[in-house]
């Protein structure tokens, strides 16, 4: 008999290769700038009783309004604009010669009874420079002292109220911005930031081309003056509350970490 061979088709048969499994997707995370870490500040003496129990390990929009509330609520005395003749000259005398006013944007000295309006001296060469455009203030942030610097009379008319920018040296018109000088950049940078804290003041192109940032870079670049300092004393007794910017540069960039308009 012939017998035929047959096909087992439960014998084992070799699997078909199965090809490797393609790498999971890649999840990409949204990249987020780096945190600032917090600034080590140490208090001095006379300034622990104003910054008592202050939290000067926060950043960003925490440490903003921190400092925000802090010197709003220390601000007890809200000056009109024309008390301002009681303690400007006083704030922004120099340190060489206190019968002098050290005038913002040029450094000149002039007597101080000398300024704009008073009728009982002659002649009148400076007046009151607001560093915050007076015609762009949107609260009533015109009478404070912390942004009120004296001013040569024709400088202050030069300036306008044109938007800051950047340059070179001293201050000078060019393209219808305004540059405060080497030597006034920083001064002006903590002024308008102040009223931005105090007053939410916009930091707009109409205030600083530059944005934010070149104010930060200004901070920087010029540090704090001793006429800064006197002048924050000075403003303190007569308003209450201090520009904590000029007290501690170091904090402007961690508080103004992630600033949105």
């Amino acid at each position: 008999m012939l017998l035929l061979a047959c096909k087992n088709d439960d014998q084992a048969q070799p699997l078909p290769a199965v090809p490797p499994a393609p790498n999971p997707p890649t999840t990409t995370t949204p990249t987020t700038e780096e945190p600032i870490p917090p600034v080590k500040i140490t208090v001095p003496e006379e300034l622990k009783t104003y910054y008592k129990g202050f939290d000067f390990t926060k950043t960003g929009t925490a440490l903003y309004d921190d400092l925000a509330v802090l010197t709003i609520s220390k601000h007890k005395n809200q000056l009109g604009y024309g008390e301002r003749h009681k303690y400007l000259y006083k704030a922004d005398a120099s340190l060489k010669n206190p019968q002098n006013v050290v005038l913002v944007y040029t450094g000149e000295e002039r007597f101080w009874k000398e300024y704009e309006g008073n009728k009982g001296y002659s002649p009148t060469t400076f007046n009151t420079e607001h560093i915050y455009p007076q015609s762009k203030i949107e609260n009533n942030a015109k009478g404070d002292l912390h942004h009120l610097r004296v001013c040569d009379k024709s400088v202050n008319s030069r300036r306008g109220n044109y938007p800051f920018s950047e340059g070179k040296g001293n201050a000078k018109l060019s393209n219808k911005t305004w540059y405060p000088g080497d030597e006034w950049k920083g001064d002006v940078a903590r002024m308008v930031l102040y009223l931005n804290l105090r007053y939410h003041e916009p930091l707009n192109n109409e205030i600083s081309t530059g944005g934010v940032e070149m104010l930060l870079k200004w901070n920087d670049e010029d540090p704090v003056s001793d006429l800064e300092r006197q002048r924050n004393n000075v403003i303190e007794k007569a308003q209450g509350n201090r520009n904590p910017f000029i007290d501690f540069p170091q904090l402007v960039r961690p508080a103004y970490k992630g600033y949105k308009q």
